[in-house]
């Protein structure tokens, strides 16, 4: 059966060994980021110490450093360890819903093949789902699929561990604690787990509830390690969104908040039995309007089950705890605490839609007990295995189409502007997609049309700066980084973009101005400290030139132009031993054949024979 799942999920999600990286993040953390690929110790300091892109994912970067290694930047590369991530996940999925059914009821007779048959339906329905596609099929979210394998060997170990052998219990429950230390350590999103485990220690372990005051206690005595590596999770969590700048309750209020929440919990559930229509970006209106049809229904919707499953909790026990687990698992992204543009995400789901599966699992375990005592008609039999049959056939074909959507940049983005005309990131990052391929005019109309749905999207100003200082503009580059500093005071890659047109006036002592914001902005910007070196290296501060490139080497270790500059720098000052190193250093990254490389050579021979070798 694990090999079935396996080759399941390989063929749904094979798209996406013939897609490229896109320019939502892929950029931020792969292609223009050289501080993960190398296992060294500096390398691991760097990625168990920053908080980067609003995550603290050390072990979802080392990943990355291990297809670095192997790959270098291929695309084909990154995809094959995501998607064999996942098909592990679906397998570990798999043996989890085994456990499950076993504790929801003792089988009986003949009732094991159906107990596999059933747990493999609800592992196909999550893995081969089109929910999962942005998680596999976007490089960026690697830190979905591996924090989620490790989160469900966690919950593997522990149900084992209360519905297995009593003398492995302290091994297993030791076990899913380490498990859940390494989920939270490539995504701190699974912090809910000990309150899921309460839940499951309600149903189907049934150890807490009426009547078992002494264990219940036991059982939340026993989730208190588990709740102390989730609180410092947590916190380092909140500590790197607040890097990233969280919406505050001035920008997006308690009660706008609460209709996003009651939102995005139907949308979740809606999109799991209907997923067509996906977006990578479903954006976050501001400010938004609690009182809309689609917030005020939501609410009601959410009222009435919550007070229906609590009513009825007793009777259909397996219903609730799913429920309530879904509410839990989801909670920390439902909008309580805003971060970023997005409304509701299709990533979101990797985690919080597996209680969905179990339900489907238990359903087919029904059916599939009933077809076994021969309560079932033969032509009900053949009808039930069609109808599952054809739903997970449509489930593998909408993700195997949803996959190629991803791609490449320009592919992606004009599936999301089909669904929403208005979507000004969408616009935005296609015009970045267009410029890079040459196509200036359509990037030109790509900014402009940003623009005209979100006259303060700082983002687009900054980027159709870039475009107009290509073409020749500076001054119209200059008046758009402008625009786009009025609209985000904070934006460190404006100031350095402004800095450079500046530069290009003449305007020094103004671009030394934007460097020094950029890098007080975002003191891991490289580019800044090199960009400020060069400025006063011109200038005869050599010492603050110095000063600069050092700290652009100590971000990016393989920077060929800071390695160069510096060498230049150290032999005005007369450090012709620091300045030949540097210069070895520059033309061991030069690559063959490059401009710049053949003058390297010589500076160096020259500075080696005046030194005397």
């Amino acid at each position: 059966m694990p090999a079935v799942l396996v080759a399941a999920v390989v063929a749904a999600f094979s798209p996406a060994l013939g897609n490229g990286f896109v320019n939502w993040d892929d950029d931020l953390n792969l292609t223009e980021n050289p501080s993960y690929r190398g296992l060294d110790l500096a390398h691991l300091r760097w990625m168990f110490t920053v908080l980067h892109g609003g995550h603290y994912q050390p072990l979802t970067w080392v990943s990355y450093a291990i297809d670095y290694r192997l790959w270098g930047l291929a695309p084909f590369g990154y995809h094959l360890t995501s998607l064999l991530l996942h098909a592990a996940t679906a397998v570990a999925f798999y043996l989890l819903l085994r456990e499950l059914l076993r504790a929801d009821r003792a089988p009986g007779p003949g009732d094991d093949p159906v107990v596999l048959l059933s747990a493999a339906a609800g592992a196909l329905f999550f893995a081969i789902h089109p929910l999962r596609v942005e998680s596999v099929a976007w490089a960026s979210e690697r830190r979905d699929v591996l924090s989620g394998l490790f989160l469900l060997l966690s919950l593997l170990a522990y149900v084992r561990a209360h519905a297995g052998d009593p003398a492995r219990r302290p091994a297993r429950l030791l076990a899913a604690l380490g498990w859940f230390g390494l989920s939270l350590l490539a995504k701190a999103w699974a912090i809910t787990l000990p309150a899921v485990l309460l839940v499951l220690d309600a149903y189907p372990l049934r150890r807490i509830g009426l009547g078992r005051g002494a264990s219940a206690w036991r059982a939340i005595a026993e989730k208190v390690p588990f709740a102390l590596v989730a609180g410092a999770a947590a916190a380092l969590a909140l500590l790197a969104q607040h890097v990233e700048a969280m919406r505050t309750l001035a920008q997006h209020g308690l009660v706008a908040r609460g209709a996003q929440a009651a939102y995005g919990l139907c949308f979740y559930a809606w999109k799991t039995l209907l997923p067509v229509h996906l977006s990578p970006l479903y954006l976050l209106e501001m400010p938004l309007v609690p009182t809309e049809p689609r917030y005020a229904g939501a609410v009601l919707v959410v009222a009435v089950v919550t007070t229906v499953l609590f009513w009825q909790r007793r009777r259909v026990p397996w219903l609730a705890a799913a429920v309530a687990c879904y509410v839990i698992i989801v909670s920390p992204v439902l909008g309580f605490v805003q971060s970023g543009q997005q409304k509701v995400a299709d990533r979101y789901t990797y985690l919080a839609c597996l209680p969905f599966a179990v339900l489907v699992a238990l359903g087919v375990r029904r059916l599939g007990t009933a077809w076994a005592a021969g309560r079932l008609s033969a032509g009900t039999r053949r009808g039930a295995t069609a109808a599952a049959a054809a739903v997970l056939l449509a489930l593998g074909v909408l993700t195997a189409r949803q996959t190629r959507l991803w791609r490449d940049s320009q592919t992606l983005w004009t599936h999301a502007l089909t669904l929403d005309g208005a979507n000004y990131v969408a616009y935005t990052n296609r015009g970045v997609a267009r410029q890079l391929a040459g196509d200036l005019a359509g990037a030109a109309a790509d900014y402009d049309a940003a623009l005209a749905a979100n006259p303060g999207h700082a983002e687009a100003y900054k980027d159709r700066g870039t475009l107009r200082e290509a073409r020749g503009d500076v001054d119209g580059a200059i008046a758009d980084y402008d625009a786009a500093l009025r609209f985000k005071p904070t934006y460190a890659d404006a100031y350095l973009c402004r800095a450079v047109a500046r530069g290009t006036k003449g305007n020094v002592d103004g671009a030394i101005a934007d460097y020094s914001a950029a890098v007080r902005l975002d003191p891991g910007h490289a580019r800044a400290y090199y960009g400020r070196g060069h400025l006063r290296q011109l200038r005869g501060d050599l010492a603050g030139a110095i000063a600069d490139y050092s700290e652009a080497l100590r971000l990016v270790p393989d920077y060929l132009e800071a390695w160069n500059n510096r060498g230049f720098a150290r032999g005005a000052l007369g450090d012709r031993a620091g300045a030949a190193a540097d210069l070895a250093r520059a033309l061991e990254l030069a690559p063959p054949g490059s401009p710049g490389r053949e003058l390297i050579e010589r500076n160096l021979a020259g500075l080696r024979g005046e030194s005397g070798g």
